[in-house]
């Protein structure tokens, strides 16, 4: 999942060349096909290394700490 944050994305020449093709013929799948490929999975790259914090995970951190005792 992505997480929602203000983020900076770059096109090459050809990307653009290519978007600019989809608005001109109007091409509803392409569109959908570029912002999956291009856009989605840029925004999904740059943020599969960040440093997550303990409490981004799926456990519940007070279940962990009462099974200690």
């Amino acid at each position: 999942m992505l997480e929602i944050t203000r983020k900076t994305l770059t096109l090459e020449p050809q990307e653009v060349l290519e978007l600019e093709r989809i608005i001109t013929d109007e091409d509803k799948s392409e569109a959908f096909l570029f912002l999956k490929k291009k856009i989605y999975q840029r925004l999904l790259t740059s943020q599969e290394n960040r440093l997550k914090s303990h409490l981004d995970g799926c456990q519940d951190p007070a279940v962990s700490f009462a099974n200690r005792k």
